[in-house]
């Protein structure tokens, strides 16, 4: 049985489902679930690049998110190479599921357990997959066996250890909090980014080209300050 469906969505999961990648949260907030706050959520945070670089981004994202596959494929690698990987900008990525949420909700948990130098390989893997994922989802295929694999992949193998995984409650609670802290920005669609604190517009996350201003501009208003 893929108890996560059970637990983790029983708790504060499946009163915040998403429908799409731009659908509402229900009304029942996740803060008043876990008591989790915005505040609170900063130390479990996973974070890539530079502890000190000028500029910080924060992307709520979900990995069963096509929106999100679009930016992760098209804009990420760029972001990475001239801005991450020089020390530029720093990138805080939290979880805001979105649907099939029991299913995101247990891949973001595989991607904790798998710890921070590896998550984000395993977050690339969960994108590589969405599709297919999705797919089995939709039609009540094997998806618990197609995450066992992913969990595999990165070290965590067997039946015991994933199902360990799925029921660890800090994963449970980190996830809720990183849902917490976009229910106080307002976040009600992914991807969505904040730029220094300021969240950015929407159509940033259309082009390599317009992200990159956006970034630029935080980094010329950065060495003004």
């Amino acid at each position: 049985m893929f108890r996560v469906t059970r637990r983790a969505a029983a708790s504060a999961i499946t009163a915040l489902a998403l429908s799409a990648c731009g659908a509402e949260t229900s009304s029942d907030a996740a803060s008043s679930d876990s008591g989790e706050t915005a505040d609170a959520v900063i130390l479990q945070d996973v974070i890539f690049g530079d502890p000190n670089a000028p500029v910080t981004l924060i992307e709520y994202a979900s990995w069963t998110c096509p929106a999100c596959l679009a930016f992760h494929n098209e804009i990420m690698p760029t972001v990475q190479s001239e801005y991450i990987e020089t020390g530029k900008v720093r990138i805080v990525f939290r979880e805001f599921p979105t649907a099939p949420v029991d299913v995101a909700v247990a891949g973001f948990a595989i991607a904790r357990c798998a710890g921070e130098e590896t998550y984000y390989d395993v977050l690339d893997e969960l994108f590589m997959r969405q599709d297919a994922i999705s797919t089995l989802a939709r039609q009540g295929g094997p998806v618990v066996e197609a995450l066992k694999q992913v969990a595999s992949n990165h070290g965590i193998d067997g039946d015991e250890a994933f199902q360990a995984c799925l029921d660890d409650q800090s994963n449970r609670d980190a996830i809720r909090a990183s849902i917490a802290a976009a229910r106080d920005k307002q976040v009600s669609a992914t991807p969505t980014f904040f730029l220094n604190g300021a969240k950015m517009e929407d159509n940033a996350r259309f082009s390599a080209t317009t992200f990159s201003a956006e970034l630029d501009n935080a980094l010329s208003a950065a060495e003004t300050e």
